[in-house]
């Protein structure tokens, strides 16, 4: 049954009570879209029409949640990562562009070695693994994660974008148990406990992702000193970081002594990713 609600009303409805965001506008649209199976052009040039009082139902409480806090992709149910659309929930962290550098960087190595081996720590949602399965095709992907909701959603991912029999998924805390490696990736936990309980990410996504302890360096710290013994000769360990880049950098060349260590910036010039080779 059709309300009476046009899709230009429900734009600017939803812009209102999304006032709060960097980009209402663009916000409300996505929204709608998604609920009417639609693209955002769509919305743009068909102002005059009517929605069925059950989207129009659902678009509200989606505008509600959204004006709560509820992360904008968990909404959606979907997030895309270098290029490629990945099925998004509260098992795992969203992910974001900056862990894009990663990507590139693995690619870079591993395209130079055919059969490269390459793990992705934390994997999450399997952003990193599925999106190095898609763009090497001759590599040997691992994945692992200490949670085996996060790891039950990346092989979702897997299978839907046809890459599960390219990648091994591995419950483990960081690199327990595993073999050597070419590359090593890792988007571990580096908020401090008090940025994850304060945050407003940490009200949302999930906090054994996010916590790094009391100064966000319990898991960088643990990952740093054990990745030596998992990397193969030349190998590489890249991994995003948040701040405290000098403390992580002196940290790097304490337990890899001669090994090659250095800062890579993200776009806007700040320390995002630190890079180890062998």
């Amino acid at each position: 049954m059709k309300s009476n609600c046009t899709v230009l009303k429900a734009v600017r409805h939803g812009a209102s009570v999304l006032s709060s965001a960097d980009n209402p506008q663009l916000e409300a649209e996505v929204l709608l879209s998604h609920y009417l199976n639609e693209s955002r052009s769509w919305i743009a040039a068909h102002p005059e029409k009517f929605l069925s009082e059950t989207t129009l139902a659902s678009y509200n409480c989606s505008l509600q949640m959204r004006n709560e806090g509820e992360p904008l992709p968990y909404l959606l149910g979907y997030w895309e990562f270098f290029g490629i659309s990945f099925t998004v929930d509260k098992r795992a962290l969203i992910p974001r562009p900056e862990t894009e550098t990663i990507v590139e960087h693995s690619i870079s190595i591993a395209g130079k070695h055919p059969n490269s081996r390459i793990v992705d720590v934390g994997t999450g949602c399997g952003a990193i693994a599925i999106a190095l399965a898609l763009n090497l095709p001759d590599a040997l992907l691992f994945a692992s994660d200490i949670s085996l909701d996060a790891l039950s959603l990346a092989r979702t991912n897997s299978l839907r974008h046809a890459v599960h029999n390219r990648i091994e998924f591995v419950q483990a805390d960081l690199l327990t148990g595993m073999g050597k490696f070419d590359v090593i990736c890792a988007n571990p936990p580096y908020l401090t406990t008090q940025e994850a309980c304060t945050l407003s990410v940490g009200k949302h996504e999930p906090r054994l992702a996010l916590d790094g302890g009391r100064n966000g360096l319990n898991i960088v710290r643990k990952l740093i000193s054990t990745a030596g013994k998992h990397l193969n000769k030349g190998g590489s360990l890249l991994m995003e970081i948040g701040n405290s880049s000098d403390k992580i950098l002196k940290m790097a060349k304490y337990y890899f002594g001669s090994a090659d260590c250095s800062m890579v910036p993200d776009l806007a010039g700040r320390p995002r990713m630190l890079k180890i080779t062998t």
